[in-house]
């Protein structure tokens, strides 16, 4: 039985269609069109979108059960919206996602049997300073001990409705923090009614652009390879050589900007989008013309919708004057560029960049085996390059005054500043740009306010959970992509006690500088219980297409645990590194590694933590 979608839904499913090139990759937007109408997506709903784009529908039932934001399922008298991210856990003391899904019986994207409560998985902590946070409907409860969750729980079940006040989720650029020194892709951040184009003109915005069309595209590529800029998104490559992979030859060529930004304990990209939109639309209409690129994406995390929201008015104000589908005149003829904003549906898998071509296709995010490179057969079979939202906004400022001056502001051979989210057990969380060879100890003494409540530190998180963590005595260290892999003050992870991981060829591991996540953790902090947190995040989004990480996640998940919970095994402690080991340089993408390197480093920095936990477990050896 068809569905009756309003007018402005089928117009709106009708555009969709328009911004690709072939009807299957309009799936996930015309999926979310549906469900805002409808609610849920029905069988009849998943036969409408098979229908209307003329796929088949076993395609579009394995997309809509792949990701977390497609609800198949009536919603629930009770929406519950927590916020699971690590620094979130960490500033409460305790993991509220797992403590609600125990107390109700369901998983995230559940609902339970009498339809009173579904569980799904939220963000919106940034740099929180409240601790765990639920959402129901419009109200939002924060500073939740477990306790008060479970009042909370009571509450909505007896009486059909919470106690709690409402409040505004946390406006993004609340957590911003201004520093003294130079800025880069935050100097417009405050400035008033900066979300309008005129605003952003009067500021210099676009002249980067005009600059780019009298340059020959070759001339901008060698601006970014002589600036040293790096990926900002986790690994850390060189953007100009990257760009360079492209083929001399190509006669189509795609950019997507990688705004998925899942990894735990990062918000960085989301207070950028928020701040200045117009900066991150030039940085793409730059790079678009360095690459020969006539469309481009952004693909954005389906949960950020306030920010897509955001970024598709800074998109429509640049299309309504001209700079985005019209022809512009340059030194290498007629340019013309369309941008494409396209929200994901949940899947932390995405943020890998083949996984997110795969989605931006209308497929299921699983990652590519390479090569082929996406540089070489990415988007649609095309040539392509992926690039974070940090990076590209660096674009203009590199254009504007030369790779060499960008260089220059940097340190070694990373160029430019560091923008960095702090979050965790200091007084003063949130999102910096700074200098980049600041040490994590000034970070905190000097830009975080200390540690909360004058306790001492145990440890951080460098960049995002994925990246080894340090302990407390190695934070003196600068906050720099090659000092960070090499430096001789930070141990080399192991797995097992005096037996180092070996990376491949003799490669030793320290730490890396990630996506600039730091969650900062002192010493009151369960440590085997947070880094379970993080083990099971990771086994519940693997995608499961290969043996290693699917099983081996859900392996380290259940063992870290049981540790946790008191009823670790003899040779727990033992298995989890075996396991980790077994894990990384064996996946077809990199969430092997991100799972393994945190339970390698965990077991280096803390082993006693996990021993002690043994030791003290319930189950006798």
């Amino acid at each position: 039985m068809a569905i009756d979608l309003s007018p402005q839904t089928q117009a709106a499913i009708a555009r969709a269609r328009g911004h690709y090139p072939n009807a299957q990759a309009a799936l996930i937007p015309v999926l979310h069109l549906i469900q805002d109408e409808v609610g849920h997506l029905s069988d009849a709903a998943l036969e409408q979108a098979a229908g209307l784009l003329d796929l088949p529908l076993s395609h579009v039932f394995g997309v809509a059960t792949f990701y977390t934001m497609f609800r198949r399922e009536k919603p629930a008298r009770h929406r519950l919206h927590v916020c699971s991210n690590i620094g979130c856990v960490v500033r409460s003391g305790y993991d509220a996602m797992a403590h609600v899904g125990k107390r109700l019986g369901i998983r995230p994207g559940q609902t339970t049997q009498d339809g009173q409560f579904s569980l799904d998985e939220d963000d919106d902590m940034i740099g929180c300073e409240h601790g765990a946070s639920v959402a129901i409907g419009s109200t939002w409860h924060r500073g939740l001990t477990a306790e008060k969750l479970d009042r909370l729980l009571d509450d909505l079940r007896e009486k059909s409705a919470s106690n709690g006040h409402a409040v505004p989720p946390i406006d993004a650029l609340a957590v911003f923090r201004p520093t003294p020194g130079e800025k880069i892709v935050s100097k417009n951040i405050g400035v008033p009614d900066i979300r309008k184009l005129s605003t952003y003109r009067a500021r210099g915005g676009w002249m980067a652009f005009g600059k780019a069309l009298s340059m020959q595209r070759a001339a901008i590529v060698d601006e970014v390879k002589a600036s040293n800029l790096r990926g900002r998104g986790g690994a850390g490559f060189f953007t100009g050589m990257k760009w360079s992979f492209l083929p001399k030859d190509a006669k189509q060529v795609y950019l997507v900007c990688n705004a998925d930004e899942s990894e735990p304990g990062t918000f960085k990209d989301r207070v950028l989008i928020a701040g200045d939109p117009h900066l991150l639309v030039e940085g793409m209409a730059v790079a678009a013309y360095a690459l020969g690129c006539a469309h481009a994406y952004i693909y954005i995390r389906g949960e950020m919708v306030s920010e897509a929201k955001i970024l598709q008015a800074a998109v429509d104000e640049a299309y309504a004057v001209g700079l985005l589908g019209k022809a512009h005149t340059s030194v290498m003829g007629s340019y013309t560029l369309d941008i494409t904003v396209h929200r994901g549906a949940g899947a932390y898998i995405c943020g890998e960049e083949t996984s997110l071509l795969n989605s931006l296709e209308g497929q299921r995010g699983w990652p590519r085996m390479k090569p082929p490179f996406p540089a070489v057969r990415g988007l649609f079979g095309q040539p392509t390059i992926v690039n974070n939202v940090e990076t590209l906004m660096n674009i203009p400022e590199i254009v504007s005054h030369g790779g060499a001056a960008f260089a220059k502001q940097g340190m070694g051979k990373s160029g430019g500043t560091r923008v960095l989210s702090v979050s965790g057990h200091v007084n003063r969380p949130g999102v910096f740009e700074l200098p980049m060879g600041i040490s994590f100890r000034q970070l905190i003494d000097e830009h975080c306010g200390g540690m909360l409540g004058g306790r001492r530190l145990k440890g951080l998180i460098p960049g995002g959970s994925s990246m080894p963590v340090l302990d407390a005595s190695e934070i003196d260290v600068p906050i720099e992509f090659d000092t960070l892999m090499t430096d001789s003050r930070i141990k080399d992870v192991e797995v097992s006690p005096s037996v180092a991981f070996d990376m491949g060829g003799g490669k030793r591991l320290k730490t890396m500088a990630g996506s600039g996540g730091v969650v900062v953790f002192d010493e009151t902090t369960d440590v085997v219980a947070f880094c379970a947190t993080i083990m099971r995040f990771y086994a519940h989004e693997s995608c499961g297409q290969c043996t290693p990480c699917r099983e081996g996640t859900a392996w380290l998940a259940r063992a870290c645990t049981r540790l946790a919970d008191g009823e670790g095994r003899p040779g727990d402690v033992e298995l989890l590194g075996s396991i980790a080991a077994g894990i990384a340089g064996n996946t077809i993408c990199p969430l092997g590694e991100a799972a393994a390197w945190p339970m390698l480093a965990f077991l280096t920095k803390f082993r006693a933590d996990f021993e002690a936990k043994r030791k003290a477990g319930r189950v006798a050896p």
